[in-house]
């Protein structure tokens, strides 16, 4: 019996070694990956404090970023789009120089094509378009005009790269630019879209309170809580005449609420429909008082998460 139990303690032994050693294994870096990973991010200092371009950084990292650690991978794509914000106004200004607003009009159809832009007839236009996508922008209109914003699903090629929370910001930010909440003034997505949406970067706040991303996702998330609460000019949560709740936003939250969970943004919305019902689903001073009670409890968490 002695021996048996000497010998079951010396088999859990060497299996707690033989564990630790794989473990070990398993985070301990391989030298010449950490060392082909910290010449490649010394590179890429290089050429981002040199003010190279929104192509030649993209590129670089497109080449670069399975070669890095996921940590690296993810300070590469957020100075990417730094660059990117800071390059826009001047891209920008490109699509308003001379006639080429009315040649994007009359090439739209090729040059929102993600695949080739080769049918771009004019050769500056192409270009421009050229320019534009290389360096992860996308063409957007609205109010009749044509300009450049940021193109969020050009990052999901890095994702597999990154750390989770900038993985879930690329999946949370390509929503926004695959599809812009808003034009003209006007909602142009549902009511159920929106919800979804702001349930999405609640999640993102909830789950990655320390991300280098949270104040971007906070500020985004805001600006849903004010959608949903008070619409936009041209789409308004409450008629203009009736003062009515609009009745595919009133389906929407009360499905949303049926299915609550332990979400703070869903509760303040069940409160919200709460207030509403009582005053008869109409706009009176009670239901605007509560819905900007709401509205600064969010806005004072994004300023004070901006200020950290």
């Amino acid at each position: 019996m002695l021996k048996k139990l000497v010998l079951t303690v010396f088999c859990l032994s060497l299996l707690v070694i033989a564990v630790g050693c794989n473990m070990e294994n398993q985070t301990k870096p391989d030298p010449a990956q950490a060392k082909k990973a910290g010449e490649i991010m010394k590179e890429f200092q290089t050429i981002t404090q040199k003010g190279a371009g929104v192509e030649e950084v993209a590129g670089f990292i497109n080449n670069n970023i399975a070669d890095v650690f996921q940590e690296d991978a993810s300070k590469m794509v957020d100075e990417l789009e730094r660059i990117q914000k800071e390059f826009l106004p001047q891209l920008d200004s490109m699509f308003i120089e001379g006639d080429l607003q009315n040649k994007i009009n009359n090439e739209y159809k090729s040059i929102i094509e993600q695949s080739d832009i080769s049918d771009i007839k004019d050769s500056g236009l192409q270009e421009l378009i050229s320019k534009t996508k290389n360096g992860g922008y996308k063409v957007e209109t609205a109010e009749g005009m044509y300009f450049p914003i940021i193109d969020y699903e050009f990052y999901k090629k890095f994702s597999a790269h990154v750390t989770a929370d900038m993985r879930d910001y690329i999946d949370i930010m390509a929503v926004e630019s695959n599809k812009v909440p808003a034009k003209d003034a006007a909602l142009v997505i549902s009511w159920d879209e929106i919800v979804k949406r702001a349930l999405s970067q609640e999640s993102f706040i909830n789950t990655h309170n320390d991300s280098v991303k949270i104040n971007e996702i906070r500020q985004l998330h805001q600006k849903y809580v004010v959608f949903t609460l008070y619409g936009s000019n041209n789409t308004p949560l409450f008629s203009y005449d009736a003062k009515t709740l609009n009745p595919q936003a009133r389906e929407a939250y009360s499905n949303a609420v049926a299915n609550s969970g332990n979400s703070e943004f869903i509760k303040d919305l069940e409160g919200f429909l709460d207030v509403v019902k009582n005053n008869d689903y109409k706009l009176t001073n009670q239901v605007e008082q509560y819905r900007t009670n709401i509205s600064k409890k969010y806005s004072t968490e994004s300023s004070r998460s901006g200020s950290e």
